[in-house]
């Protein structure tokens, strides 16, 4: 049969081996094998795709409008409460809580509605990038506070040094100072207050706690304090310690003790802590005076060396020992011969028993009332004490004694009289040093 002509003759339309239509605009291509089935997989998943979104963002704008809602009320409820306040301070500031809350509530809730335009969404965007921008900027800046600022812990440091400050061992921590410490303290000040710390508060117990940390750097290096609460058994007290960092190795710089009201020493107990001895003229059980008259002896004996000897190496280093021999030997020639002590204006012990001075006033041959200056020192209460500086105060020359001269001397002419010369007291002193400072 002809190309183009039906097989059989049957009506138009119905199912023959005719030609079949291609597929129409828009739709799937067909799949070989499919059986002329078009393939829609790719709008399907679209579809679903959108969907979810969409109840994606159903659900979360309904949560979203929930929160609001609820945070809403919840300023309501705050602001009532703020009215029902019978104090009206406390009142209104509850109110305006109450009317902030709100506020956010008003926002959370109206957020859906503005994300649904596109203006809305970019405004969103903007502000979440913003949030992440700040955020991040302000983590930076705390990190680097916080890794710049690290302070090490000296509570360790602290309770060391106020353990040995308490048991005693004030050389040791004198001399584990740092050298900027050991520049402007003197040993023997520091060792006097330090004593005078732990009669007045007692023995060391424990660090309460740590008030403040800080650390700062400046000419002299890394400098650290720490406030801290201590307690000792007579009292809380609150110690500032100051550390200097000397090559890696954090040393005392300083330490300051603040006693509470109930623990201020009068000057009057002050000065009844640091006496010598009850009675300074006591020569059996006064030592300090025993030891003044037997260097004073000594040297009336001619036994300058000796004391020098015996003395302290302060003592030592300031004076050579010629010096120091040849003008006690001038004293003696000036004085005559040491008779005794006669009166004690001082006799003072530093704290701790390790220092004391002696003032008294000493009767010689030709001279009486000559004051005479001690200084000693002692590591210990069981050792004696050493002489660690010693001064004379010689008494002014007399007009009598310029005469006795003037007879003396070859050709010259006989004195005019004079009156008789006072007694030789305080008044006729004059300061002179006899070794030492």
């Amino acid at each position: 049969m002809p190309p183009g002509s039906d097989d059989h003759d049957g009506p138009p339309g119905d199912g023959g081996d005719r030609a079949r239509p291609g597929p129409r605009p828009g739709d799937g291509a067909a799949e070989p094998g499919a059986g002329g089935k078009v393939a829609t997989a790719a709008a399907f998943g679209e579809d679903t795709r959108r969907r979810i979104t969409g109840a994606a963002k159903d659900a979360l704008d309904a949560g979203v409008s929930k929160l609001g809602s609820g945070i809403e009320t919840l300023g309501e409820g705050v602001s009532r409460l703020g009215e029902l306040s019978h104090i009206p301070v406390v009142g209104s500031g509850v109110v305006k809580l109450g009317e902030g809350i709100t506020h956010v509530g008003e926002q959370l809730h109206e957020l859906p509605r503005v994300a649904r335009t596109r203006r809305g969404r970019l405004l969103i965007r903007s502000v979440i990038v913003g949030f992440i921008l700040v955020a991040a900027w302000i983590a930076v800046i705390v990190g680097l506070q916080l890794h710049g600022n690290d302070t090490p812990d000296f509570r360790p440091n602290a309770e060391h040094v106020l353990v040995d400050l308490s048991r005693g061992a004030i050389d040791e921590v004198y001399e584990q100072a740092s050298p900027r410490f050991q520049e402007m303290v003197r040993k023997e000040p520091f060792i006097d207050e330090m004593n005078d710390l732990a009669h007045t508060v007692g023995k060391f117990r424990e660090i309460a706690s740590v008030n403040d940390t800080l650390v700062t750097t400046g000419p002299t290096g890394r400098i650290g304090r720490v406030s801290l609460t201590v307690a000792y058994e007579k009292a809380t007290c609150t110690v500032l310690v100051s550390l200097h960092d000397d090559q890696g190795r954090w040393k005392l710089l300083g330490i300051r003790v603040e006693l509470p009201p109930e623990l201020k020493i009068s000057q009057a107990q002050r000065e009844e802590r640091v006496k010598a001895c009850k009675d300074p003229m006591d020569v059996k059980h006064c030592d300090v005076h025993q030891a003044a008259d037997a260097i004073l002896r000594k040297l009336d004996g001619g036994r300058a060396g000796d004391v020098w000897d015996e003395a302290t190496a302060v003592f030592r280093q300031q004076e050579p020992k010629a010096k120091f021999i040849q003008l006690q030997l001038e004293h003696l020639a000036a004085l005559g011969g040491y008779r005794r002590i006669i009166a004690a204006t001082e006799a003072k012990l530093m704290i701790g028993g390790t220092s004391a001075t002696f003032d008294a006033l000493a009767e010689f041959e030709k001279a009486s009332g000559v004051r005479t200056v001690f200084a000693f020192f002692r590591r210990s209460r069981a050792e004696p004490w050493r002489l660690r500086s010693f001064k004379v105060v010689l008494p002014m020359p007399r007009a009598a004694d310029d005469g006795a001269r003037a007879e003396l001397a070859p050709g010259s002419a006989a004195p005019p009289p004079t009156a008789p010369p006072p007694a030789p007291g305080p008044s006729h002193l004059a300061p002179r040093d006899a070794g030492g400072r």
